[in-house]
Parts: structure tokens; C-alpha cells; sequence
């Protein structure tokens, strides 16, 4: 223990002294440096360093995008919007259509029965025609002579509502005996001789031009 306070040697004490502090010192130093690096400290900038960071190129990217949804309502509500219009709820009279009368064949037999197909069409604006023996007949005729019309057989004229409109048909089927006809339509009438007759056809005043045929 004396010899460690009071170094022995043939140089002055201030001399020992002064290696002792330096050893001291230099032990000092390499503990210090020992434990920062193995003990890591309290080091503000050490902590904030070992937390949790983003990198930069795997983070997220925020861009701003239009909904599909919006874009297309958008679009959508720009263009018209189509209605379907309902039929009108009007009655056709004479001047709102133009009527034809055709026979179903051009020749037929003494005796044989014939269809007349009228056929309506619009004007202008669409109409429900009402067919009944009031407003549509159906006549045969030979030169003057009146051989058979609708006015005497009202029961041949079917009664029916028709859709009468521009590119759509609207057809009725009035049946003929092939005989003549008196008033009361009643039967046992004499049937039409061979020669060429013609039909005409009136809707509500509104007449058809005539179609001939030929019985033969």
C-alpha cells in the first residue's frame, strides 16, 4: 500500500504520478467508449433514429380518382330521356284515315263465298276506330246494279276496335255469300252470275276507291 502512495524510483514522484493519472485516463476513455457502443444510451437522436420509419418507396400512393359511379350518372343524366307514349284515347272519324277495300282473291265461282279485307290507315295521328255496321259498309256492285252491301246484312261486318296508326295495320275480314242481297238480308237469294263486279268500302263517310274482281 506505501508503495503504491508513494512510488519508488530513482525519478521524481511527479513523474509516476503523472503516467498513474494517464493510464487512469486512458482506461477511463476506453470504458466510455465500450459502453456507448455495446450499451447504445439515452441519446435523443439514437432513439429517434431506432423507431419505426416509412420507406419512401414502398409507401402508399395517394392520388385523387373519379368515382366510376359519379362519372357515368353524370353522363347518363346529360342525354334525353326517351318516354314511351301510350296510345291516345281518341276515336278515328272519316277524316283521320284513309280506308281500302281489297277482295282476298280476283276470281271466284258462281255460288262460292269471297273475303273483303278494309284496311284502315292513319293520317296523321294515331285513333281507335270502332268497326260496327254504323260506321263501316261493305258493297258489291255490277255496273248500276247494287248485287249485295252490308247496309242489308249488317251481321256480316264483325264488330271489333281498332289501333289505327301510320306504319301499322289495322284490318277487318267482312265476309260475302257470293248471293245477292234484299233488304232484312234475308236467305235463299239468287247467287251472282259470272261477270266482273267491284267492291267499294265507306268508314265514317270516308270512301275507299273501288277493287274489281271477276266471277267466273
Amino acid at each position: 500500500m506505501s508503495s503504491l502512495l508513494r512510488p519508488v524510483g530513482h525519478l521524481p514522484a511527479s513523474v509516476y504520478w503523472f503516467r498513474r493519472g494517464l493510464v487512469l485516463a486512458v482506461l477511463v476513455l476506453l470504458f466510455f467508449l465500450v459502453s456507448r457502443l455495446f450499451g447504445g444510451g439515452d441519446n435523443p437522436q439514437n432513439s429517434a433514429a431506432a423507431g419505426p420509419q416509412q420507406n419512401p418507396t414502398t409507401a402508399p400512393l395517394v392520388t385523387p380518382t373519379t368515382t366510376p359511379t359519379e362519372t357515368a350518372t353524370s353522363t347518363k343524366s346529360e342525354q334525353p330521356v326517351k318516354t314511351k307514349q301510350t296510345p291516345r284515347d281518341t276515336t278515328c272519324d272519316g277524316s283521320e284515315v284513309k280506308i281500302e277495300v281489297l277482295p282476298a282473291i280476283r276470281k271466284i265461282a258462281p255460288g262460292s263465298a269471297l273475303n273483303f279485307l278494309v284496311r284502315l290507315d292513319a293520317v296523321s295521328d294515331e285513333c281507335k276506330a270502332t268497326i260496327d255496321p254504323g260506321k263501316l259498309t261493305v258493297t258489291v256492285i255490277s255496273g248500276k246494279d247494287l248485287i249485295w252491301t252490308t247496309t242489308h246484312c249488317g251481321q256480316a261486318i264483325p264488330r271489333a276496335t281498332l289501333v289505327v296508326a301510320k306504319g301499322k295495320q289495322a284490318v277487318s275480314t267482312v265476309p260475302w255469300n257470293g248471293h245477292r242481297s234484299g233488304p232484312g238480308c234475308l236467305p235463299g237469294q239468287p247467287a251472282a252470275k259470272p261477270g266482273t263486279y267491284v267492291v267499294k268500302a265507306v268508314f265514317d263517310g270516308r270512301p275507299s276507291t273501288a277493287q274489281a274482281f271477276q266471277i267466273v
